[in-house]
């Protein structure tokens, strides 16, 4: 239940199967934002571990999503240079638009081309640009069809031994996806668009191997629907931070956390303008290369411009560990909780325009040989609604790779979403199964 002492993005598409695409499209934003990486004796990241992999299957809600998102610096660092791929395939729902009745199913053929570029300038200082897209087409339900695409660009300066900066911008115009944690329950024709520009810097005093380090940003989101009469949930974020690290041994950070966040909707249904503040205490940790967590916990304000809608005061967290039992074998348990956007603002006029949400999941990855790969996932989201409706949403599903060369490769996976409430309107069940083939062309001086 949402905490009691206030007394009470189509974003991307699931078939992420290995698709490097994907994972730079929906993860970028995090490297552009994180503080820079170990390998660089730079300050830590606070929300992502450096080689964890994206959620596979339903896409959390905004805010989580960007707790959960990944880190691929060191992806990047192969990416010297120019990098291009291609996926191609095909997927399968049972119900294409996850309605608990006049379950429709249908193919859908899907595209994913991305062109990235990132070099050195100046001897010392990085540079990036990536583009990203996945284009899907339905063979009957031709109003499903979307096309998601993202630009991001980073510079990083190294100014000194102890000075960093960095600045970047991302947009992205794509479609929430139907039935994520935090998508409208009334189904319209076609899937909600949603444009999205970010934009920010942030500087970074220290290295890891001195006692103390600081890193201060700012950044601001804008958020505009563009179609499906939605634009009273156009939103603007500007959020500022500040994190102090004691690095109490090389591969052990203790870290505290602050952040301020205002959010605005230009052109509410409602006054649901609010400002955020919260504190964490946390900790990274690598005990080697098979062990490495991530963990902080803290308290979440949320308080609303407006008096007569309910204001938030509870805990949030976020939780990481990675474990590597073989070099080949891989498991990963995460864990999240905090506030999200309400997309019901019509819907609960008297209730408060957000819910709290709360995410575990686990995935695993086995490679058996150099050609064939196994992974599985389970994901668990409960959201706490107004007027008492609870949400559960339960994504499972297994998958197999396997290495046709250095350069290509081909996917199938099986997976199941569903969601449960106490409110049956909003419950829906849909199984997926994808095939996908994927080509990779790294040229430049990471290129192997």
């Amino acid at each position: 239940m949402v905490n009691q002492q206030r007394q009470p993005d189509h974003s991307q598409r699931r078939d992420r199967d290995y698709i490097l695409l994907t994972r730079l499209a929906a993860g970028i934003s995090a490297a552009l934002l994180a503080i820079p990486g170990a390998t660089q004796e730079n300050v830590l990241d606070t929300q992502a571990l450096p080689d964890q992999q994206l959620l596979f299957g339903v896409s959390p809600a905004a805010q989580t999503k960007q707790l959960l998102k990944p880190l691929p610096d060191a992806l990047l660092e192969e990416l010297l240079g120019l990098y291009a791929a291609l996926g191609v395939g095909a997927k399968y729902h049972t119900n294409v638009r996850r309605t608990p009745d006049n379950e429709i199913s249908d193919t859908a053929f899907v595209i994913q081309p991305e062109l990235a570029y990132q070099n050195d300038f100046g001897g010392r200082h990085t540079g990036e640009i990536i583009y990203a897209a996945s284009i899907v087409r339905h063979n009957d339900l031709d109003n499903e069809d979307t096309t998601n695409q993202s630009l991001n660009g980073a510079l990083r300066f190294d100014l000194t031994p102890i000075l960093d900066v960095r600045v970047f911008g991302q947009y992205n115009d794509g479609f929430e996806e139907r039935g994520a944690s935090g998508s409208r329950t009334f189904i319209d024709n076609e899937p909600d668009e949603i444009e999205t520009v970010t934009y920010g810097g942030e500087v970074i005093f220290g290295r890891t191997t001195q006692k103390f380090q600081v890193s201060v940003g700012a950044s601001k989101s804008e958020s505009r629907y563009q179609n499906n009469n939605q634009e009273f949930r156009d939103r603007d974020y500007e959020r500022v931070h500040g994190i102090l690290f004691y690095n109490v041994a090389p591969k052990t950070h203790l870290f505290l956390e602050t952040n301020h966040t205002e959010i605005d909707y230009p052109r509410q249904f409602r006054n649901l303008n609010s400002e955020e503040d919260s504190y964490y205490a946390g900790v990274r940790w690598r005990a080697s290369e098979m062990i490495e967590a991530l963990a902080k916990v803290g308290r979440l304000e949320k308080d609303m411009a407006d008096p007569a809608v309910q204001d938030f005061d509870g805990t949030s967290y976020l939780g990481r560990f990675v474990w590597r039992p073989k070099p080949y074998s891989r498991f990963e348990l995460y864990g999240s909780r905090t506030t999200e956007e309400t997309a019901q603002q019509e819907f609960d006029a008297s209730g408060p325009g957000f819910f709290v949400s709360e995410l575990i999941g686990l995935n695993w990855t086995h490679d058996f040989t150099s050609t064939w790969q196994a992974y599985a996932y389970f994901n668990h989201i409960d959201d706490d609604h107004p007027d008492d409706r609870l949400d559960t949403i339960k994504d499972y599903g297994v998958g197999l790779t396997y290495r046709i060369n250095n350069w290509l490769n081909v996917s199938a996976q099986y997976g199941e979403v569903e969601r449960d409430s106490n409110e049956p309107t909003v419950e829906y069940e849909d199984q997926i199964t994808s095939l996908f083939l994927r080509g990779d062309f790294k040229m430049g001086t990471g290129a192997h």
